[in-house]
């Protein structure tokens, strides 16, 4: 398997299973992956770059450990990794980050659980007032989230407090870049489209599936979705992370909510 910086944790694990001790060497930062809990948490979001950034190494320390397992380097990459990775100073707090008011929000004990707190920071994204600030409080640098959240609009400061102790800063500045919007309809709205394909349905289950299999699973299989046909999908719950990826690729979607664990879901050209 050929390698590069933008090569996810996760597809080395899974091409082999062997990458867990060989990063897990490089740094303490890195013993997480041996948990399977938090594992399943860091690795499908984590780069190589992003985990060299957070475990302040380089980028070729990674292909140092691969190599020998069996992976290729991609051709440059050699060469944008050893530029990558030059130390960086520390930056000062932004002047024009807001001082107060601060809304604190610990991630450390959903990390340690195994728990994803991806939900938990969206959540407190979207119910953050324009003129506050929200701290993360993590034992880490969330390098994924800070791209998701300058897409948004956000700002962000990270401070090394301790070895294992990252206070994150996220506040609004400036006009919110427009995303695209899905259209979701009602349950009403989903009984109607569904005896309008009538047959033209292509059903598949995902509430068996550990994320993030069912959004690779439902983005796949519309991939191969003829225009005339739609795709009904089982799911646990509104896939809220699966809409903005829809919009862009030019589909619509009728929800109906079952129960608190069954969601029916219908997306269409």
């Amino acid at each position: 398997m050929i390698i590069a910086p933008t090569t996810r944790i996760s597809t080395l694990i899974k091409e082999n299973p062997a990458s867990i001790e060989a990063i897990a060497s490089i740094s303490s930062h890195f013993e997480k992956l041996r948990n399977p809990l938090l594992r399943k948490v860091l690795a499908s979001r984590v780069t190589i770059a992003d985990a060299a950034r957070i475990g302040g190494c380089r980028v070729e320390q990674f292909y140092e450990k691969l190599l020998p397992l069996g992976f290729t380097v991609a051709a440059g990459a050699v060469a944008s990794a050893v530029s990558e990775s030059q130390p960086v100073a520390k930056p000062a707090v932004p002047v024009h980050m807001p001082a107060q008011p601060l809304v604190e929000l610990d991630v450390r004990e959903d990390i340690a659980s195994g728990n994803d707190p991806f939900r938990k920071i969206m959540k407190a994204i979207e119910e953050l007032d324009p003129k506050h600030t929200l701290l993360i409080i993590n034992t880490f640098e969330p390098t994924p989230l800070l791209s998701i959240l300058k897409k948004r609009g956000y700002n962000h400061f990270v401070q090394q407090k301790e070895e294992k102790l990252v206070y994150t800063y996220f506040w609004l500045q400036g006009e919110v870049a427009e995303e695209p919007v899905v259209a979701t309809g009602t349950a009403s709205d989903f009984e109607f489209l569904l005896s309008r394909f009538g047959g033209n349905l292509r059903k598949i289950d995902v509430r068996h599936l550990e994320m993030p299999q069912p959004m690779v699973t439902i983005l796949t299989e519309l991939e191969q979705l003829p225009a005339t046909e739609a795709l009904y999908v089982k799911h646990r719950r509104v896939p809220q992370f699966l809409l903005p990826k829809l919009a862009e690729r030019g589909f619509q979607i009728a929800i109906k909510e079952i129960s608190p664990a069954e969601t029916d879901l219908l997306i269409y050209r």
